[in-house]
Protein backbone atom coordinates (compact mmCIF):
# COMPACT_ATOMS: atom_id res chain seq x y z
CA UNK A 1 0.00 0.00 0.00
CA UNK A 2 2.66 2.59 0.79
CA UNK A 3 4.48 1.76 -2.65
CA UNK A 4 1.11 2.83 -4.56
CA UNK A 5 1.00 5.96 -2.38
CA UNK A 6 4.48 7.18 -2.97
CA UNK A 7 3.77 6.12 -6.83
CA UNK A 8 1.01 8.24 -6.91
CA UNK A 9 2.83 11.33 -5.27
CA UNK A 10 5.54 10.97 -7.77
CA UNK A 11 3.08 10.65 -10.05
CA UNK A 12 1.13 13.94 -8.80
CA UNK A 13 4.79 15.54 -8.50
CA UNK A 14 5.87 15.16 -11.96
CA UNK A 15 2.38 16.49 -13.63
CA UNK A 16 2.46 19.47 -11.25
CA UNK A 17 6.08 20.37 -12.67
CA UNK A 18 4.30 19.94 -16.30
CA UNK A 19 1.79 22.85 -15.23
CA UNK A 20 4.68 24.76 -13.95
CA UNK A 21 6.72 24.45 -17.11
CA UNK A 22 3.20 24.98 -18.96
CA UNK A 23 2.99 28.03 -17.33
CA UNK A 24 6.22 29.70 -17.80
CA UNK A 25 6.67 28.44 -21.48
CA UNK A 26 3.00 30.53 -22.32
CA UNK A 27 4.87 33.56 -20.40
CA UNK A 28 7.56 33.53 -22.14
CA UNK A 29 7.38 31.40 -25.48
CA UNK A 30 10.97 29.78 -24.64
CA UNK A 31 10.89 26.48 -26.30
CA UNK A 32 12.83 24.75 -23.00
CA UNK A 33 9.74 25.12 -21.05
CA UNK A 34 7.77 23.66 -23.61
CA UNK A 35 10.15 20.28 -24.06
CA UNK A 36 9.96 20.31 -20.00
CA UNK A 37 6.33 20.38 -19.91
CA UNK A 38 6.39 17.42 -22.70
CA UNK A 39 9.02 15.52 -21.07
CA UNK A 40 7.47 15.96 -17.34
CA UNK A 41 4.13 14.91 -18.38
CA UNK A 42 5.68 11.57 -20.17
CA UNK A 43 7.09 10.94 -17.08
CA UNK A 44 3.38 11.15 -15.17
CA UNK A 45 1.92 9.04 -17.75
CA UNK A 46 5.02 6.24 -16.78
CA UNK A 47 3.91 6.12 -13.68
CA UNK A 48 0.59 5.83 -14.41
CA UNK A 49 0.88 3.21 -16.80
CA UNK A 50 3.00 1.31 -14.15
CA UNK A 51 0.24 1.14 -11.68
CA UNK A 52 -2.07 -0.09 -14.43
CA UNK A 53 0.17 -2.63 -15.04
CA UNK A 54 1.98 -3.67 -11.83
CA UNK A 55 -0.14 -7.30 -11.38
CA UNK A 56 0.88 -8.32 -15.31
CA UNK A 57 3.26 -11.06 -15.06
CA UNK A 58 4.65 -10.93 -18.63
CA UNK A 59 7.21 -9.16 -19.97
CA UNK A 60 5.97 -6.45 -21.96
CA UNK A 61 6.95 -4.14 -18.68
CA UNK A 62 9.67 -3.29 -20.16
CA UNK A 63 8.32 -1.10 -22.95
CA UNK A 64 7.15 1.15 -20.77
CA UNK A 65 10.61 2.12 -19.17
CA UNK A 66 11.16 3.21 -23.20
CA UNK A 67 8.73 6.44 -22.01
CA UNK A 68 10.88 7.41 -19.33
CA UNK A 69 14.02 6.64 -21.86
CA UNK A 70 12.34 9.29 -23.96
CA UNK A 71 11.72 11.62 -21.56
CA UNK A 72 15.13 11.86 -20.46
CA UNK A 73 16.31 12.62 -24.11
CA UNK A 74 13.74 14.98 -24.56
CA UNK A 75 15.14 17.00 -21.78
CA UNK A 76 18.76 16.29 -22.81
CA UNK A 77 18.08 17.92 -26.32
CA UNK A 78 16.15 20.78 -24.46
CA UNK A 79 19.17 21.57 -22.38
CA UNK A 80 21.70 21.44 -25.54
CA UNK A 81 19.39 23.42 -27.84
CA UNK A 82 19.60 26.01 -25.50
CA UNK A 83 23.56 26.07 -24.62
CA UNK A 84 23.97 25.76 -28.27
CA UNK A 85 25.96 28.95 -29.48
CA UNK A 86 23.60 31.06 -32.01
CA UNK A 87 24.81 30.73 -35.39
CA UNK A 88 26.09 33.97 -36.58
CA UNK A 89 26.14 35.03 -40.16
CA UNK A 90 28.21 37.68 -41.85
CA UNK A 91 27.72 40.18 -44.33
CA UNK A 92 26.23 38.83 -47.77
Amino acid sequence: MMVEFLSGAIMMGFAITALFFIRFYVRTRDSLFAIFAVSFTLLALERWMLFLTRYSQDESNAMIYLIRAFAFILITYGIVQKNRAPVVRGPT
